[in-house]
């Protein structure tokens, strides 16, 4: 794959907290959004990312042949069992690498003496891919994004752990509530709820990481637009794009942008 990230401040905030990380060999690319401000939001954010490849560099290490009997999972001893009743070691061990981040995150919070729900947070959002294979497991906490744009279509592959989107999916009853109130996270409790599972994933994919410092200044037409005139040899470029369109709508929060390009 090729792979490109721009961050950025934006236009209102003083501190970057959000948090990327790329690690091409393993097939592990992170985008995390810290929460906290004061509080060390870029401590949380960072401490994440470290986490999640810390572990999964420890853990996630697979051949080729490996890899194909990771995402087969092992033979059902029961003969009525399917291999869809059969746990898969991948999102298995994707989700310890996020309990295993949020735990660390959360000591921290304990150590400044912070109560539960208090303290510093982050959302994150990431794509593990294992060896050669066409698929890959993807995962989120928050509302940070990961979009799919296959042959002339935009797909949102993650859903918002937001107060809005809940709204949303309860067909909007009532009045409207802000989009900005998370109700997932990483840090502010011992435990996490992680969503993950598997995508395929086909040559010419074009996978969009995002914080929603992008997502809540550029509408999901635009940035379709933006990832059909994408040149894979110049990924760079159309971050710093989408970059420069979310702070030319205002740029009220850190903007972080990963465009990855499969061969």
């Amino acid at each position: 794959m090729r792979v490109a990230c721009v961050s950025d401040v934006g236009l209102t905030r003083s501190l970057n907290e959000d948090s990327y990380h790329i690690d091409e060999a393993l097939g592990l690319l992170l985008v995390a959004d810290g929460m906290g401000g004061h509080d060390s939001g870029e401590v949380a954010s960072h401490s994440v990312v470290s986490s999640i490849h810390e572990y999964l560099s420890r853990h996630g290490h697979a051949t080729d042949d490996e890899a194909t009997e990771m995402m087969d999972g092992a033979s059902p001893e029961d003969s009525d069992s399917t291999w869809e009743d059969l746990p898969n070691p991948v999102i298995g061990t994707v989700t310890a690498a996020l309990e295993y981040a949020n735990e660390h995150l959360y000591q921290l919070n304990r150590d400044r003496g912070y109560p539960d729900g208090h303290g510093m947070g982050t959302t994150v959002a990431g794509l593990w891919r294992i060896g050669i294979l066409d698929e890959a497991a993807i995962f989120h906490v928050g509302d940070s994004r990961l979009y799919l744009y296959r042959a002339g279509r935009l797909m949102l592959l993650t859903r918002d752990h937001t107060l809005y989107q809940q709204w949303v999916s309860s067909g909007r009853i009532g009045p409207a509530p802000s989009q900005n109130i998370i109700l997932r996270s990483l840090g502010s409790s011992a435990r996490v709820n992680p969503d993950v599972r598997l995508q395929s994933l086909q040559k010419g994919d074009l996978i969009l990481i995002c914080s929603d410092g992008l997502t809540s200044m550029v509408s999901d037409s635009r940035i379709k637009s933006a990832l059909a005139n994408a040149a894979p040899d110049a990924l760079q470029a159309t971050c710093e794009s989408l970059v420069a369109q979310a702070n030319a709508e205002g740029g009220k929060d850190n903007i972080t942008v990963l465009l990855a390009w499969f061969k």
